[in-house]
This record gives C-alpha cells, sequence and structure tokens, in this order.
C-alpha cells in the first residue's frame, strides 16, 4: 500500500494516489508543512508537477508491521535547472486498509536553494 500510494502521487495519478489514502490522510514534509484530506495531497501533487521535473524514485527498502510501513527511497529530480538527489525517509500508518499517515523526513536545503530561498 505504501509504495503503491508514493509510486502513484510521484508519477502524478492523483485518482490512484487517492484510492490508497484514507479522507482524512494527514500528509507531513517534516520541518516543512503538513496537509490534510484528499485536497491536501492534490495541494502537494500539483506543486510537486510545478516546481520539479524529469522525478525518478529509488525505493530501496519497505517494511511493515501491523499498521506500521517504512520505506526508504532516493528521489532524484530537476528543479530549478538543477539535478538533484533527496534521500527519504517515509513513514505510514494504516487504517482500515487505507494511508491514514504519510510523513517524509528529508534534507531539503539542495531544494529550497534550487528554488531561490
Amino acid at each position: 500500500m505504501a509504495r503503491a500510494l508514493v509510486e502513484a502521487a510521484f508519477s502524478g495519478d492523483f485518482e490512484a494516489a487517492r484510492s490508497y489514502c484514507a479522507p482524512d490522510i494527514t500528509l507531513t514534509l517534516e520541518g516543512s508543512q503538513t496537509v490534510r484530506g484528499h485536497e491536501g495531497l492534490r495541494q502537494i501533487m500539483e506543486f510537486n508537477a510545478e516546481v520539479a521535473s524529469d522525478v525518478v524514485l529509488q525505493i530501496h527498502h519497505v517494511l511493515g508491521s501491523g499498521n506500521t510501513a517504512a520505506l526508504n527511497r532516493t528521489t532524484r529530480l530537476t528543479v530549478g535547472g538543477n539535478r538533484l538527489r533527496v534521500e527519504v525517509g517515509s513513514f505510514f500508518t494504516l487504517r482500515d486498509g487505507l494511508v491514514a499517515e504519510w510523513t517524509d523526513y528529508q534534507d531539503m536545503q539542495n531544494v529550497w536553494r534550487a528554488l531561490g530561498h
């Protein structure tokens, strides 16, 4: 479930991504922002599509136990003409077979610089 959600979200397939999420999902980009619900998921996906191109995910590990899952990935993307590599740890809580919480931990310094911040 976690892997399918991440792959759908980063491929830009909102309907597929939404189908893996509880209606009240909480999505947190640690140190950056938190959004809620399917509309929050859509906002994050639209923002990513606006600022990033050539996004390639490499999922290294997926672990799960009960209602908790963890995923380690490398995300390669182009932002502001700069090719970036971001190492990400993602943690998920499932409820009734759907993702209720998704939290990403990543170093966003290179991304912010590429965006001019």
